[in-house]
């Protein structure tokens, strides 16, 4: 399943609720690390993550993750 991060935009975080509050009810996500609560990783489906970002986009930003091997 692909991994993304959901983040709290910055300008918001005082009165937005937290990335790990925005996803915690959500079906058919995973929280995979949560603790930073502006900023968790997540495993989702892409189309699942897209309507995430689609319900989010004025408060949160989800994008996937990158890993990077140095192998």
């Amino acid at each position: 399943m692909p991994r993304y991060l959901v983040t709290t935009r910055r300008g918001v975080r005082d009165t937005a609720m937290t990335a790990r509050d925005a996803v915690l009810s959500e079906d058919g996500v995973t929280i995979v690390n949560g603790d930073d609560p502006h900023m968790v990783t997540i495993d989702a489906s892409d189309a699942r993550a897209a309507a995430l970002a689609s319900k989010l986009e004025g408060t949160h930003f989800v994008e996937p993750e990158i890993q990077r091997s140095l192998m």
